[in-house]
C-alpha cells in the first residue's frame, strides 16, 4: 500500500514539475518577456537604465515634471520630454564559438499602468522606424535615447486635472513600461525583455 502510495506521489510531482516548467518563460534562452534568442543566438541584457528631462540626467530616478513653472517675470524653468536612455550589453550564447551576429532595435511602445485607478489615463506611445539602435555580442552597446513621456500627453494630464475629470491631487504613480521589437541582421525577429519603472508624477519646480 505505501510502495504504491509513492509511485502515484512521485509521478504526480513529475507531472506538476513538467507543467510548471513548459509554462514558464518564453520559446528559447532569454530574460522574462524576451523571445528570439534561440534564433539569433545572441542574449540581450540591460546594464545601465537613466532619464533625462530639459533639467538634464537624474539617472535612474523617475520623477517626472508637469509642469512648466515660472521663474521670474522673463524666465521659465527649462521643460518638456522625457527620455530613457539604455546601455545593451549582448552575449553569444555559445561563448565557445562567439556570433557575428547583430540585433537592432527597429521599434518600440510605452504603456502607462495607473497605480490609482481615478488618475487620469496616459495613452500609449508607439514608435516605428527606428535606425541606428544596434546591439553586438561581448561588448556594451549605448546609450541609446527612447522618447517615453511628451510634453502633449502632460498637457492633457494639466486639462484633465483642472477640468475636474480626475479629481485627484499629485503625486500620480504610473508603472511604465517600455517595450523593444527589432530583428537580426539575418531577418530573425527578436522581443527584448521589457523595461519598466514607476514613475511619479507632480509639479517639480526647477528653477
Amino acid at each position: 500500500m505505501k510502495k504504491g502510495f509513492g509511485v502515484i506521489l512521485c509521478t504526480l510531482l513529475c507531472v506538476l514539475s513538467a507543467f510548471f516548467f513548459w509554462g514558464c518563460g518564453g520559446s528559447g534562452p532569454g530574460e522574462p518577456g524576451s523571445s528570439g534568442s534561440a534564433d539569433t543566438g545572441i542574449f540581450v541584457r540591460v546594464s545601465v537604465v537613466t532619464h533625462s528631462d530639459p533639467n538634464g540626467d537624474s539617472g535612474d530616478n523617475w520623477d517626472i515634471d508637469l509642469a512648466q513653472d515660472r521663474c521670474t517675470e522673463t524666465t521659465v524653468e527649462p521643460w518638456g520630454n522625457d527620455f530613457m536612455h539604455v546601455v545593451f550589453n549582448g552575449e553569444s550564447l555559445n561563448s565557445n564559438l562567439g556570433s557575428t551576429n547583430e540585433l537592432f532595435v527597429t521599434n518600440y511602445k510605452v504603456t502607462f499602468t495607473k497605480v490609482n485607478p481615478d488618475l487620469p489615463t496616459i495613452e500609449q506611445m508607439s514608435f516605428g522606424s527606428q535606425s541606428g539602435i544596434n546591439i553586438l555580442p561581448g561588448t556594451a552597446t549605448g546609450p541609446f535615447s527612447f522618447l517615453v513621456l511628451d510634453f502633449g500627453r502632460k498637457l492633457k494630464i494639466q486639462n484633465d486635472l483642472s477640468s475636474g475629470i480626475n479629481n485627484v491631487s499629485p503625486p500620480l504613480l504610473y508603472n511604465m513600461k517600455v517595450e523593444m521589437f527589432g530583428q537580426d541582421k539575418f531577418g530573425n525577429s527578436v522581443t527584448f525583455a521589457p523595461i519598466e519603472r514607476v514613475i511619479d508624477i507632480a509639479d517639480f519646480n526647477h528653477c
